[in-house]
């Protein structure tokens, strides 16, 4: 993927400084742009781009060199500008600076904002430098890059912030001799992260899809993991298993994997309690762990019961829109807790209990004689009529089953049928089926 590196020079005659990062320092620099620049860009090819925004000001007193003067005499300052420092780091990567108004209303805000965002190329990997940015432009620099990582499938390396301030006020910083002037560079990119896994828990929340916070916690994990010490090395692992256990989870309600529900909500479960009680150094895991606790609260309505656990993921399908898929696990779970109610095994497939279990609610609902029963029904005859005794004790359940049926038909006829419903009616009427069954099961089963 291309390398972008992104950022916006400023108008003051800026000191020269030591910029450090981490372990690394970069000794005797005016600007934090080469600074940041040769922490990052130093193994760059041709394909790799710098890009600084300037206003016309901006352009004159630090972009081209001998851009201040002398407050007292007005004779020029001889002093390099960040165009001369750039070219002096001889790296491969291409040099663009572009002109940028001054963002002092509403109409130029946007001009940058599209102006930046154009700068940008699909699937460029972005450095962006917020150091000298004014006013409104590193928030308007948080909204390009989310913009950019939709529209054009780019992705944020890091977001570079120069603490100037820590040495002080300007005036204090100039009496620090120049080994003294040692200005942390901090890396913001953790806030970025915070909003996409946000932005990826809402999703989940709101519409059931895991995808995407699947693929965020496992890609974070994996960028930890390069350059983990050992000791944090156990948490990564449990962050890249808690991303597998979502993806797999969204997957067996999303295809209907009944036998699978309580299984996978468990182990989401157990994963998410595993990630809360993680000790991270770093500060924007107390939002992460805000953030998972919010989704722990819908998982913890799967109460761990096979039963219940399919009514629940029935009603998770719903609120999430997965409307089919509630429809069928709904009546499926309702097939095994007709089979358990009669004291057999619902995934004994050899015995074909779930399929005499759909005869037999047939042979009630249309009062057959034994000589109308299907070959299946009267080779079982003990079973069928074990479940018949069943559907006289438990009407309200059968009338729902029922029911689900003819809905069911529908949707796999894709409305190609006699009497098909209308799009809206598959939502409205699913709740009053899940009320039935839920206070139905409450006689019947324990909670």
């Amino acid at each position: 993927m291309p390398n972008l590196y992104l950022s916006f020079l400023g108008t003051n005659d800026y000191l020269p400084c030591t910029y450090e990062y981490r372990s690394e320092r970069i000794a005797n620099v005016r600007f934090v742009q080469e600074a940041t620049i040769r922490m990052n860009c130093m193994d760059w090819q041709n394909q790799d781009r710098v890009v600084i925004f300037t206003t016309q000001k901006a352009f004159r007193q630090n972009w081209k060199d001998d851009g201040h003067r002398n407050p007292e005499t007005g004779e020029k300052i001889p002093v390099q500008g960040l165009e001369t420092c750039i070219k002096n780091i001889e790296g491969r990567f291409s040099l663009d600076q572009q002109l940028i108004k001054d963002g002092s209303n509403e109409k130029e805000i946007w001009e940058i904002f599209t102006q930046v965002f154009e700068s940008i190329r699909d699937g460029d990997e972005i450095i962006f430098d917020i150091t000298h940015a004014f006013r409104s432009i590193p928030m308007l620099a948080i909204v390009v890059l989310n913009y950019a990582k939709i529209m054009k499938k780019a992705s944020l390396k890091g977001i570079y912030y120069g603490a100037m301030e820590s040495l002080g006020s300007l005036s204090e910083a100039r009496k620090l001799p120049l080994e003294k002037r040692i200005v942390p560079v901090m890396d913001l990119s953790a806030f970025d992260q915070l909003m996409e896994w946000s932005v990826a828990a809402d999703r989940f929340l709101g519409a059931g899809d895991a995808s995407q916070i699947s693929r965020i916690s496992g890609r974070s994990a994996r960028a930890e993991l390069a350059r983990a010490k050992e000791s944090d090395r156990s948490s990564l692992h449990t962050i890249r298993k808690l991303a597998e256990s979502f993806e797999k989870f969204t997957k067996t309600l999303s295809t209907c994997r009944g036998r699978d529900i309580s299984t996978v909500a468990e182990r989401l479960k157990q994963n998410l309690s595993d990630c809360k009680r993680l000790s991270f150094n770093k500060p924007h895991m107390a939002g992460l762990k805000t953030i998972l606790g919010k989704i722990e609260d819908q998982i913890n309505r799967f109460p761990g019961h096979f039963i219940r656990d399919g009514i629940q993921a029935s009603r998770w399908c719903l609120e999430h829109n997965l409307i089919q898929q509630s429809y069928t696990i709904l009546q499926e779970t309702l097939i095994t807790c007709f089979v358990y109610g009669i004291g057999e095994d619902p995934e004994n497939y050899r015995n074909k209990n779930r399929s005499l279990a759909s005869q037999a609610i047939a042979i009630f609902k249309e009062n057959l004689p034994y000589e109308k029963w299907k070959k299946e029904a009267t080779e079982n005859k003990i079973v069928i009529e074990k479940f018949i005794n069943f559907c006289k004790s438990r009407p309200e359940l059968i009338k729902t089953y029922i029911n689900l049926t003819g809905y069911r038909n529908d949707f796999n006829h894709a409305g190609y049928n006699e009497h098909s419903r209308p799009a809206d009616k598959f939502s409205k009427d699913m709740p009053e089926f899940l009320d039935t069954i839920e206070t139905a099961l409450e006689k019947f089963y324990d909670k």
